[in-house]
């Protein structure tokens, strides 16, 4: 049964990472929501209270940080796990700094994944 207070907000550019993220997570009885970029994701954050956002880093027309940059202003308390399919460990840190709750690359673990999505959904 799905809870109306665990909504999840997936930005991510790869429909198909969209869809594995989408069932992936309401199988942990969440209400999933996609988008395919940052400037689509923040409008989906002013309308609804995300207990979580998976964001990706490398993404047209806003990248991940830039959208992490901007989400962290608006929606200081709602936890972002950055995700990538390009592992780099400066990147990691710097998303770290500046507020992201966790980093998860591509192709993901999804015990690791599963692991993060619901400490983060217990912890906020």
């Amino acid at each position: 049964m799905k809870s109306q207070t665990n909504k999840v907000l997936v930005i991510d550019d790869s429909p198909e990472i969209q869809e594995s993220l989408k069932l992936f997570i309401e199988e942990l009885g969440c209400e999933v929501y996609t988008t395919a970029n940052g400037e689509e994701g923040m409008a989906l954050a002013r309308t609804n209270a995300f207990k979580l956002i998976l964001l990706d880093i490398c993404m047209p027309v806003m990248d991940g940080k830039e959208v992490l940059e901007k989400m962290k202003e608006i929606f200081p308390d709602t936890p972002i796990i950055m995700i990538t399919g390009h592992k780099n460990e400066d990147t990691a840190k710097k998303c770290m700094e500046m507020g992201a709750y966790d980093f998860i690359s591509k192709p993901f673990d999804f015990d690791y994944l599963q692991t993060s999505v619901l400490s983060t959904l217990l912890c906020s």
